[in-house]
């Protein structure tokens, strides 16, 4: 079974540009039963991804999705998908009773205001639950492992920019990796205004196998060969907020070690993680993992400082870069571990954003 349990995800803040700035918002709630209406630019399905190893049991394909065409649900839905492809963590499938839980906590914020988004409180308005996994139980899915995400903009790609700012953090860019098989999601706009809000949840019920790849994969993000990476990351506007110390950070570079059958015991080590632009000298940076091993092994180092957080999900490292990177710049990762007793030498390019 997967180590990504529960994990609270929320972007704070009303009125986030695509940037991911942003502030509250003080307009009183309107009641609504369902989200409304919208009418976003239709999305590309995505592509499935290539096969796994043989010992993995990454999904490559789902039925699909009955949300109506053009609407975000979807562009939503399409989005994660084409992003956990490129990765390798595999598909995820529609569930209505997700959809559910998502919906009702959708009703319950655009009620009660965007500064109840994880926690409800009884007795308001729309209430279903006090936390997500209730929220889901309450839908009637019963789930072995859970996780929500929720991020509210206006820039003016509304849905698109949910996904690029859930890829573009360090906790949020978990859902990408997570072994989670079924996906629910619900977007309007909220209070009748034209902020958007996308509400996500995930979940494994307990009769279903976590999806994940095989021995010896290493996932990350950014992908290789990717282009229009944001080239800085606004850390204050991600709750809980990484390097909180700092007023904005490079774009962050997540791997994922776990795989299908690797136990949470196994050592993993890290002896190099960097981040190089072409023609120059790596990045300062700071690399964030869980040392204690609550969700995952223990990591340790064989070279480079690593800074412990007890956010970060198991099997999972983070490179933040101190500064905002240079746009239009092709940046290099470097990337050497052993796991398992087995050693990992992994390096791969991606491009930022021009300016």
């Amino acid at each position: 079974m997967s180590k990504f349990k529960y994990l609270v995800v929320v972007m704070l803040g009303a009125l986030l540009t695509a940037c991911g700035g942003g502030g509250g918002s003080g307009t009183s709630p309107v009641v609504s039963t369902t989200p409304p209406a919208t009418t976003p630019s239709t999305p590309t399905p995505p592509t499935p991804p290539a096969p796994s190893p043989s010992d993995g049991n990454i999904v490559v394909s789902v039925p699909p999705p009955t949300y109506t065409a053009g609407s975000g649900n979807l562009l939503v839905f399409n989005a994660i998908n084409d992003l956990r492809s490129k990765i390798g963590s595999g598909l995820l499938a529609q569930s209505a009773l997700l959809d559910k839980s998502a919906s009702a906590h959708w009703n319950y914020i655009n009620q009660n205001g965007v500064f109840e988004l994880h926690q409800e409180t009884a007795g308001k308005p729309g209430y279903t639950g006090v936390r997500a996994q209730d929220r889901i139980a309450a839908a009637g899915y019963t789930a072995a492992v859970s996780a929500e995400a929720i991020f509210s903009t206006n820039g003016t790609d509304k849905y698109s920019t949910c996904v690029a700012e859930w890829a573009n953090s360090v906790y949020h860019a978990a859902l990408l990796f997570a072994s989670t098989i079924d996906i629910g999601v619900a977007t309007g706009n909220v209070n009748a205004s034209a902020d958007t809000l996308c509400v996500v949840d995930l979940a494994t019920s307990n009769t279903q196998t976590a999806q994940l790849p095989g021995a010896g994969s290493v996932r990350a993000y950014p992908y290789a060969n990717q282009t229009g990476v944001p080239f800085v990351f606004l850390n204050r506007t991600e709750t809980p907020t990484p390097a909180p110390d700092l007023p904005e950070l490079g774009t962050p570079v997540t791997v994922n070690f776990e795989t299908k059958g690797l136990a949470i015991s196994v050592p993993l080590a890290i002896s190099q993680f960097s981040l190089t632009p072409a023609s120059g000298t790596a990045v300062e940076a700071r690399i964030l993992v869980n040392k204690a091993g609550k969700l995952g092994p223990a990591i340790t180092t064989n070279g480079p400082a690593l800074t412990d957080d007890s956010q970060m999900q198991g099997f999972a490292a983070t490179l933040v870069p101190v500064k905002r990177l240079n746009p239009n710049t092709v940046y290099t990762v470097s990337l050497i571990a052993v796991v398992d007793g087995k050693a990992i030498n992994k390096t791969w390019s991606f491009t930022t954003a021009a300016q």
